[in-house]
């Protein structure tokens, strides 16, 4: 009997440490379903709050652009696969000890690179002689189709002008200022009686002024501005911020920054100063270059969203800082005034050049996707300026 009166109660004394755990757990469940429940509430009221009183800002240019802004509102082309495209085609290519910039080789349906130059539709398939056409990414044109580049334009204005063997090239590239392009001008080959003809202003600008490092690189400049952390985990961090108002306000407020030099007028002005004479510089180098290769050379000063005033339906693209960095509109005012006296010293001292800075001011429609990229229509009027410097120049003159 005393062992079975033993045994009795080790199982009760067994049933009550599992009852006692069983309640303890049980409480500690519903605490914490308490304090999930605390945390829902608090992370949607937070959200809520957010969605009062943040706008939502499109997290990348891509989002943007996808969301088909007014710039993109007439344009044939344009679709999610399009913007797709534009997106996942992009891949240059730094080649190792130089600052040469160009595009990796791709083939697909809007948009087609070969041995780093973009295709140009229309060109003829033999030519005598070729315009290389150089310059940054407004000269890529990543913002529409192989058809509608500034490079294949003007290939069709020469076509309807009856010159039909002129090859017009796309040298266009990422971020890159005069000092780069004539960098890898270097490298081509040039025939005599070739074209070379340099269209820019703006990444020089850019690169001289607001990053106050003239000899750097666009793209280079902008990942320095972003953590490790933001770097590697950007994709996630932008589709977070497609659908949380608040960590879409968050993304935006820890991305933004503004240059220190940037907050002291006297400092952008200097910086525009030395950045003029700098592009100055560079054209007559690149000049002299192109000329000792029996080539003809022509200098255009490029227009941007700052070279007139801002239009209302331009406002979103200035308000958003991954469209227009905060601090972009001092540094490029400042340096289109400094430029405005770069064209005639150009022509002074013997170069053919152009200012092509005003050429956009009487367009009503909506034609930029942020401070520097313009649509087709655009693209269009640029083309059409070009086919007139060179006529004017004399360079087209035997076709």
């Amino acid at each position: 009997m005393l062992s079975t009166s033993t045994e009795a109660g080790k199982d009760g004394a067994t049933r009550s440490v599992v009852g006692t755990a069983k309640r303890a757990l049980y409480s500690g469940a519903r605490l914490l379903a308490v304090w999930l429940v605390v945390f829902a509430v608090l992370g949607l009221s937070i959200e809520g709050i957010a969605r009062l009183i943040f706008p939502y800002v499109p997290p990348s240019v891509w989002d943007y652009r996808g969301s088909r802004p007014p710039a993109y509102k007439n344009s044939p082309f344009f679709s999610k696969d399009f913007i797709g495209e534009s997106r996942s085609h992009q891949n240059w290519i730094n080649p190792k000890g130089t600052r040469i910039i160009y595009p990796g080789d791709y083939s697909g349906r809007w948009f087609n690179v070969s041995e780093g130059i973009r295709r140009t539709v229309g060109s003829p398939e033999t030519a005598e002689r070729r315009i290389l056409l150089i310059g940054s990414s407004t000269i890529y044109n990543a913002e529409v189709p192989d058809d509608f580049t500034i490079a294949s334009r003007l290939q069709a204005i020469l076509k309807d002008h009856g010159i039909a063997k002129i090859q017009v090239l796309n040298f266009g590239a990422s971020g890159v200022n005069v000092a780069q392009q004539l960098e890898r001008l270097k490298t081509l080959t040039i025939a005599p009686r070739e074209i070379v003809l340099f269209y820019d202003g703006t990444g020089d600008a850019m690169q001289g002024v607001f990053y106050a490092n003239f000899d750097g690189w666009i793209v280079g400049e902008n990942r320095k501005q972003l953590d490790n952390f933001i770097a590697r985990n950007r994709p996630g961090i932008e589709r977070l911020a497609r659908y949380s108002r608040f960590f879409n306000w968050l993304y935006a407020k820890s991305t933004n920054y503004l240059p220190e030099h940037l907050k002291h007028p006297d400092q952008i002005k200097s910086l525009a100063a030395e950045s003029k004479e700098k592009l100055l510089k560079g054209l007559l180098e690149t000049n002299a270059y192109v000329h000792s290769k029996g080539a003809s050379f022509i200098h255009i000063l490029q227009p941007d969203l700052f070279t007139r005033p801002l239009r209302h339906v331009e406002l979103p693209l200035v308000q958003n800082h991954f469209l227009t960095m905060e601090g972009t509109e001092p540094a490029l005012r400042a340096a289109h005034d400094e430029f405005k006296s770069l064209t005639g010293s150009l022509t002074s001292a013997g170069v053919v050049a152009f200012d092509a800075t005003n050429l956009l001011n009487d367009v009503t429609e909506p034609i930029y996707l942020d401070f520097a990229h313009t649509n087709e229509l655009a693209n269009q009027r640029i083309a059409e300026f070009l086919f007139d410097a060179l006529s004017r120049s004399g360079t087209l003159a035997g076709n």
